[in-house]
């Protein structure tokens, strides 16, 4: 909801602006269609190019044995911006994931390096890196870090001067 807050606002301003037909089939229709484009423009600007080329090919493939003829589809259509979104968001968690998981391992091959090399083989090297990976985490305060990160990276670009 936060960082779709401006998109719904604009959504929300094209129905209940003046003058809009909500009596006809057709004038639902034009509101309709007039109320998806920002959520279009904010699909469009954080969805993957390459994703949306996957699903538009998937999707002309599936189609393509249909009795009934469709109109191919395009890179606007909800139909192919709703799971392209998905699948980027998705890719981006694992990526922040594998970040988030990599300094861990390094801590967790140090300490094991440190704890074989001290004699003391039987000693699990949890017990020392998992307090370790904590304090870490607080000291480089990473909650902060992570939030900013996941919130700023659907800020739009700084216009150049």
């Amino acid at each position: 909801m936060y960082i779709m807050a401006p998109v719904l606002r604009e959504m929300y301003a094209v129905i209940t602006e003046p003058g809009q037909d909500f009596n006809t089939v057709e004038g639902l229709e034009a509101v309709g269609r007039q109320m998806v484009e920002p959520l279009i423009g904010f699909l469009s600007a954080h969805t993957r190019p390459d994703t949306i080329d996957f699903f538009i090919d998937t999707t002309t493939q599936l189609w393509a044995g249909s009795a009934n003829p469709i109109a191919p589809p395009r890179e606007s259509d909800l139909l192919i911006l709703l799971p392209a979104f998905l699948v980027s968001e998705l890719t981006r968690a694992f990526e922040i994931g594998s970040l988030l998981y990599l300094p861990f391992l390094v801590i967790d091959f140090v300490i094991s390096v440190i704890i074989v090399a001290m004699g003391m083989s039987m000693l699990s090297p949890t017990v020392i890196s998992t307090p370790l990976k904590l304090l870490l985490f607080v000291f480089v305060d990473g909650w902060t870090r992570l939030m900013q990160g996941l919130v700023l990276s659907y800020a739009p670009p700084p216009v150049p001067l």
